[in-house]
Formats: C-alpha cells, sequence, structure tokens
C-alpha cells in the first residue's frame, strides 16, 4: 500500500475544479437569486420563504453525514467518492431546472411545488458535493499538493459564480416584468446542463490514488465517527469556525439582490455589475492567497486570520456610508468579500487534513464523514441565515416593490452588514481554537508514512 502521488497534473486540477464549479453553479443561483425568486417572482410571503429554507436546508443538513459515511464505507471499480459524480450529474443539472419552473398553481400549490423541488434540489447537491469534498482527500496526501488543487478549484468555482451572476440578471432583463417566471425557467435549462457537464468532466478527469491504512473495526459506524468529532477541539473548532464564515458569506450574498435595488436605489444593471464584481473578487482572491503563502508571508492558519478579520473591518463603513454614496458603499462590500474569500484556499483544504488526523489518531477512514459535516455546517448556517433574512423582513415590513421604509433600510443594512461583521469576529475567536498548524500536519505525515512503510514490508 503505498501513499498518493505527491504530484497531481495540471489537467486534473482543473477538471477536480470543475467539480466545484457545478456546485457554485447551485451555490450561486440559490444565494444570489432563490430569495428574490420565491418572493418577487413566484409570490410567496417572506416568511414563508423563510420556513422553507429552514426546514429543507435543516432536512438535507442531516442527510450529509449519512452520503459520507456510505462513501467512506463503499468502494466500486471508480473508487469510493468519484461514483456519485457520474450517476448523480444528470438527475441533480434535472433539479436545478425544475427549482426555477414556477407553474401557475394556487398559492398552496405554489408552496407544496418549491417544498418538493427545493428538497430535491439540495438532496441531489449533497449526493455530489459531499464525495466531491471527500474526493480531495484521496487525489494526494499532500497537504501542498492539496492547496495548488484548490488555487485551481476556487477560482474555476468562482467563475461559474460569476456566470451567473452576471448572465443570469442579463438574461432576464431581455424579458419583460410579466414574463419574469419563464425568462428564469429558460435561463435556467442552460444552467442546468453546465452544472451536469461540469460534474461529469471531474468523474472522468479525475483519480482516486490514496489508499488509508485502516484496520477492520466492527463499531466502525457513523455514530462512533460523530462522537469523535464530538470530543476533539480541533474539529470542533473548525466546524464552528466554518459554519459562521459561511454565514457571514451567505448573509452578503442573499441581501446584494435587496441591497443593490431597494437600499440603493440601482437599476439591474448595476445589481449585475455588483454580482460580477463579487465574483471576480472570488476569482482573484485565492490567487493572491496562494502566491502569499506560497512567498511565505503567511501561513494557512494566519492566512485565515487576516481573511476573517479583514471581512469584518471592511464591512464597517456599509454601516455608516449613508446610500447616495452608493460607489463607496458597493466598495466595502466588494473588500468585504474579497477577504472573505482570501481564506477559501485553505479552509477547504483543512478536512483533508484532519482526515489525515483521524486516521492516525482514531484509525477511523473519515474523509467522507468529514467533508459533509463540513457540508452540514455549510447548510446549517444557510437555513438559519434563510430564515433569519425572512423573518428580518417580515419584522421590517417588507413589501416588494414597495417604497422602502426606515425600518425595510435597517433590515436590510442588518444582513449585509451588521450580521455579517457578527459572525466574523465570533469565527476568529474559534479559529484561534483549532490547533492542527503546519508543524502539526507535518508531524502527522511523518508517522503516516512511516506506517505506510510498514505495511509494505509486511506485504512482501
Amino acid at each position: 500500500m503505498q501513499p498518493a502521488a505527491d504530484h497531481i497534473s495540471i489537467r486534473e486540477k482543473i477538471c477536480y475544479g470543475l467539480g466545484d464549479s457545478s456546485a457554485n453553479i447551485f451555490f450561486g443561483m440559490t444565494m444570489m437569486f432563490l430569495p428574490y425568486f420565491y418572493t418577487d417572482v413566484v409570490g410567496l410571503t417572506a416568511s414563508a420563504m423563510g420556513a422553507l429554507f429552514l426546514i429543507a436546508r435543516l432536512v438535507d443538513a442531516f442527510s450529509d453525514p449519512i452520503i459520507g459515511n456510505f462513501a467512506d464505507r463503499h468502494e466500486t471499480k471508480h473508487g469510493h467518492y468519484r461514483p456519485f459524480l457520474l450517476y448523480l450529474a444528470i438527475p441533480y443539472g434535472l433539479s436545478c431546472f425544475l427549482v426555477f419552473l414556477a407553474p401557475d398553481l394556487s398559492y398552496t400549490g405554489k408552496l407544496i411545488y418549491a417544498f418538493v423541488t427545493y428538497i430535491f434540489l439540495i438532496l441531489m447537491y449533497a449526493s455530489t458535493v459531499v464525495p466531491y469534498v471527500g474526493l480531495l482527500s484521496v487525489l494526494t496526501d499532500n497537504p501542498a499538493e492539496r492547496l495548488s488543487i484548490n488555487s485551481y478549484r476556487f477560482p474555476l468555482a468562482k467563475s461559474a459564480f460569476l456566470l451567473c451572476s452576471a448572465v443570469v440578471p442579463m438574461f432576464v432583463a431581455t424579458y419583460d416584468k410579466a414574463h419574469e417566471a419563464q425568462a428564469y425557467s429558460h435561463a435556467m435549462i442552460i444552467i442546468g446542463i453546465l452544472a451536469a457537464c461540469c460534474t461529469l468532466a471531474c468523474f472522468f478527469g479525475t483519480k482516486e490514488r490514496s489508499h488509508p491504512l485502516i484496520v477492520k473495526d466492527e463499531n466502525d459506524t457513523l455514530f462512533s465517527k460523530i462522537k469523535i468529532i464530538a470530543k476533539t477541539r480541533t474539529l470542533r473548532s473548525f466546524y464552528i469556525f466554518f459554519a459562521l464564515t459561511q454565514a457571514a458569506f451567505t448573509f452578503k450574498g442573499s441581501s446584494a439582490i435587496y441591497y443593490a435595488k431597494y437600499y440603493l436605489a440601482q437599476n439591474d444593471a448595476y445589481l449585475t455589475g455588483l454580482l460580477s464584481a463579487f465574483s471576480i473578487a472570488g476569482i482573484v482572491a485565492p490567487i493572491v492567497s496562494m502566491w502569499l503563502i506560497r512567498k511565505k508571508v503567511f501561513n494557512k492558519l494566519a492566512m485565515l486570520r487576516v481573511a476573517t478579520l479583514g471581512a469584518a473591518i471592511t464591512a464597517v463603513p456599509i454601516l455608516i456610508v449613508p446610500p447616495e454614496h452608493y460607489l463607496l458603499s458597493s466598495l466595502f462590500l466588494i473588500l468585504s468579500t474579497f477577504f472573505g474569500e482570501l481564506g477559501i484556499v485553505v479552509y477547504w483544504a483543512l478536512p483533508a487534513d484532519c482526515a489525515d488526523m483521524c486516521q492516525l489518531k482514531f484509525n477511523k477512514k473519515m474523509a467522507g464523514v468529514l467533508g459533509a459535516v463540513a457540508l452540514f455546517s455549510q447548510k446549517f448556517a444557510m437555513s438559519l441565515v434563510g430564515a433569519g433574512i425572512g423573518l428580518i423582513l417580515t419584522f421590517v415590513s417588507y413589501q416588494p416593490g414597495a417604497a422602502i421604509t426606515p425600518a425595510v433600510a435597517s433590515g436590510i443594512l442588518a444582513i449585509t452588514a451588521a450580521l455579517p461583521i457578527a459572525c466574523h469576529v465570533i469565527s476568529y475567536y474559534f479559529l484561534n481554537q483549532y490547533d492542527l498548524d503546519e508543524a502539526a500536519v507535518r508531524k502527522i505525515h511523518l508517522e503516516l508514512a512511516g506506517l505506510y512503510a510498514q505495511a509494505e514490508q509486511a506485504d512482501r
């Protein structure tokens, strides 16, 4: 038994990154457009939308560890994680289309349809993305190479995000208001096909190499792995940090359409530009982050600290700058997004490091479960954020298309800046509790290399 190869080709890194392009198509369209689509196009109330996000996301989030554990424990000729990408690519693409179909039904029918299609979408997303996250741990055992893979992955992912943020609003704007629902459904035909193609490219272009040294254990259950996560401070701290970071990101992304159209009183073209700037920040930031790490300006965890504090500090002026200075206010929102994205290369690589720690310390294959719990943290945060946005907009009496009152303006500022700032500040505390630093990771890999050597000698 051998550890995975140290060097991964650029082609394979790109193919792996296309898997996250597919995930970001889902992430982009649901975060940027779905709240607006449900309230202003379908006609659901803000409170109903909040309840939908909360219930559906919680159901979905609890399925993630089950999927991850199943992938960890079952191997096919294609490996543990890649088969999910092959068999579920087309259902996933179809689900992207169905959620934006908006059939002409009664209000109750629309609500039921929204629940069914949204749950189908997020279950298809989970069933492809949970194995996708686990796949990184078996592409290579080299932590530096994992960072390098992510340096290709996230610009590709954010390019898909940019595609959603730029093309979809421009496409929808070519239709009149009376046919807005039809515009979204037509746009999502293309988006769904693209999502399925990117998922298939990830399957065909990658290879599972690493085969952890695991001794069979009858108690190797999902519950036993969850107990390890719960009792290990390193893992607990990471997932709380991760959830809060995702909450901050989701608040900013989900509120942008309300912030641009209502608080700043700008048109659809400005909204397109703002969302495109978010995506460009997401493309540039991982490249900058990787360059700073390679130049040893920051190590991985220091880069995360800079990203987290920078995102909080640059969001503060948004609360102060009046809406008539919309360019300056938007600049700070883009800067806050940029700083937040600086950490993305690192924190999505940490579950693989945690999996190595669990292999050494607990003799457990946990890449799928750890990736699933990262997604659980993300979705749990998104469910609370989605519900929170609905509740806040309901509390301030938001009405689609109506004049903005001071209360509504305050509510929009809360979800755009105040709550993201709070999430970043609290997440910084938990980041400092995470102790799997560079030295600890090197020690783990040296010990694992020794175990591999012993196993190889025993096999001869």
